[in-house]
């Protein structure tokens, strides 16, 4: 069994988006770092919890996965559906550009396995049914 497929199984209540890793990654994002969606005018600071706005749930060398509510709280990511492949996305100093996007379900955690940026919400808006998931690639 791999590393990224142990992790990926470890962080499965993670993956959810209903969750948060431990304070180590959260607290590397969080702060400073904005996520930044031009296409649905998001500009938003990265949380500690997911109730405080997006969070970083899973990070390792090549994947940056990030939850956000889409109906309640500060609901950050209610209008992440509307994204479409080629749109720009930047967290922090990294720009990264949509590729696809798809719905899970909750349990499916193969979403970390991807190579670049994960976001990811509620589906359909209020239900936790599905996850919605955008998959971007890293440009700079």
């Amino acid at each position: 069994m791999s590393f990224r497929t142990l992790a990926s199984s470890l962080v499965t209540v993670v993956a959810l988006g209903l969750a948060f890793a431990g304070p180590g990654a959260t607290a590397q994002a969080a702060g400073t770092a904005h996520i930044v969606i031009p296409r649905i005018g998001l500009n938003v600071a990265l949380s500690r919890t997911l109730d405080g706005g997006p969070i970083v749930y899973y990070r390792d060398a090549d994947t940056l996965a990030i939850a956000g509510h889409r109906t309640t709280w500060s609901h950050p990511f209610n209008q992440l559906p509307a994204l479409h492949r080629g749109d720009m996305i930047r967290v922090g100093p990294h720009v990264y550009r949509v590729r696809r996007m798809t719905t899970v379900r909750p349990w499916q955690t193969w979403i970390v396995n991807y190579r670049g940026l994960v976001l990811s919400t509620c589906y359909p808006a209020g239900s936790d049914a599905y996850r919605y998931v955008v998959f971007a690639k890293q440009i700079s």
